[in-house]
């Protein structure tokens, strides 16, 4: 079974204890928290202090994707408040390197973040041996109300062919506008992590996760690290 990892930033904000408990309740392990700091992308989320929130009221594991410039400068923040993920933005490092031995060094999983027009090429080796996560953003990070990139499922292809090729344990998590028919797609592609907001939190968040678990139950899985 693929890992669907339901982004917070999508909830409502006033009934967000509930929506944890459905998801508890459903069997979810995982959700996805995006930090935006409105410079490298066009929009403002949350802080360390929200996600030391959702650790004191949720067992499920937290993977904190930060659209920051300079992310070097949260880790330790970010780890303190209970992030169990790490990612960052191949884009926004000066030192991505050096990022991730950070990253590893307060005891995180650590992963990359691509944008839709960032190559794979620019991972270079010593990147690709010190992620557990490569995340594959599907629309352009920072920005609501867009429309899935048809052409993200060539480098998710790609990047399943290649981690293969390696033999190393590294998962594939795909981010926006993940619907029921695009959910199907990248799994085929090679995804084994899925990021969904709006469509499962419009409307009835149970029913609406039940749906993205029963769609992948027949799909392929290639590794869960």
């Amino acid at each position: 079974m693929y890992i669907l990892s339901p982004s917070i930033f999508a909830a409502d904000y006033m009934d967000i204890g509930t929506q944890l408990q459905i998801l508890e309740e459903e069997d979810i392990k995982r959700i996805h928290v995006d930090i935006m700091d409105g410079s490298f992308v066009p929009n403002l989320s949350f802080g360390s202090d929200f996600v030391r929130s959702l650790k004191r009221h949720t067992r499920l594991e937290l993977d904190v994707h930060l659209m920051i410039k300079d992310p070097i400068r949260y880790i330790e923040d970010f780890a303190d408040a209970g992030a169990d993920i790490i990612t960052v933005h191949l884009e926004a490092c000066d030192d991505v390197k050096q990022v991730l031995d950070k990253i590893h060094s307060v005891k995180r999983k650590a992963g990359i973040v691509l944008k839709p027009e960032t190559s794979l090429k620019e991972i270079r080796p010593e990147i690709w041996s010190r992620i557990q996560v490569l995340q594959i953003m599907t629309v352009q990070p920072g920005l609501r109300g867009q429309s899935f990139i048809q052409e993200s499922l060539q480098k998710i292809r790609a990047a399943r062919n290649y981690i293969g090729s390696t033999g190393r344990q590294i998962d594939i998590e795909v981010d926006g506008d993940i619907t029921l028919i695009h959910l199907r797609e990248v799994l085929n592609a090679g995804a084994d992590i899925v990021v969904v907001g709006k469509a499962l939190f419009g409307g009835s968040l149970r029913d609406n996760v039940r749906s993205y678990l029963e769609a992948g139950m027949d799909l392929p899985v290639y590794q869960i690290g």
